[in-house]
């Protein structure tokens, strides 16, 4: 091919060089990387945001939480023990809270082996390789 083709109007067109090409990808692909790392960046600022966000109202429901707990008990105690001591009352308190705490925390471990569990059974019920002649051979 010659390096100079004509158009349509007469004009004399120049075919771009390969080095004109090369610089032209280079440009647009510095763009593209451009643009992609910027994206990243607010993806990274949208999942921070976001995470603190869920954080910070997981907190707040836990105090409202904590405090309607200790709400109810001391009403439960007061009309359950109205006429007893002080120390009784706070007493009661103590081991209503140590109950449920204990109660919790059986809770959470029974839920923390049974994902163990869950997991440990996906690994026991894989085929196991099996001698055949001396060689390992797969379960398949």
């Amino acid at each position: 091919m010659s390096p100079e083709t004509e158009s349509r109007n007469g004009g004399v067109l120049r075919e771009p060089s390969v080095s004109t090409a090369l610089e032209h990808l280079v440009v647009a692909s510095q763009g593209v990387i451009t643009k992609r790392i910027d994206l990243a960046l607010l993806e990274g600022q949208e999942l921070v945001s976001r995470t603190l966000r869920n954080a910070m109202l997981g907190a707040v429901s836990l105090v409202l939480a904590l405090a309607a707990w200790f709400a109810l008990v001391a009403c439960f105690i007061e009309w359950m023990a109205a006429d007893q001591t002080l120390l009784l009352r706070l007493g009661m308190l103590g081991l209503i809270n140590a109950a449920a705490a204990a109660a919790l925390a059986i809770a959470i471990r029974s839920a923390n082996q049974a994902s163990a569990n869950a997991g440990a059974a996906h690994t026991i019920g894989s085929p196991k390789p099996q001698l055949e002649g001396g060689a390992v051979r797969g379960g398949n």
